[in-house]
């Protein structure tokens, strides 16, 4: 194969080189050129950035609602600093009472999670 391709080389290196190659070899040069310059620059601009800190700044924390869970059960618990601060935490499904489930009778995960410092936390 190698020499297939040295023979190829050959012949097309003994042809004349015309006004059509010349330009083409001229187009490709400047798209060549041209490539070359935008990934330049696009990696100056990238370390620009970075430079900045812009990218390596986390987003500002979203506030998530501690009343319900994703079920839309009520959640009982003590001030989340408590429950931040202690080691175990003890988590707890209990149902509904009559009242509560009277109050919404659509809940498909009728309870309530109920959140309790273990003994023995911090």
């Amino acid at each position: 194969m190698w020499g297939l391709f040295g023979y190829y080389w050959y012949v097309v290196s003994h042809r004349e080189i015309g006004d059509d190659t010349i330009q083409a070899l001229v187009v490709l040069s400047i798209v060549i050129t041209l490539g070359i310059a935008i990934t330049l620059w696009w990696v100056a601009h990238n370390k620009r950035l970075a430079q900045r800190n812009r990218r390596n700044t986390p987003p500002p924390p979203v506030s998530e609602p501690f009343d319900v869970d994703y079920l839309k059960r009520p959640i009982v618990a003590p001030d989340i600093k408590v429950l931040q601060a202690a080691s175990i935490i003890d988590i707890e499904l209990v149902p509904l009472t009559e009242e509560e489930t009277a109050a919404d009778p659509d809940n498909e995960y009728a309870g309530k999670k109920i959140y309790t410092v273990a003994k023995g936390g911090r």
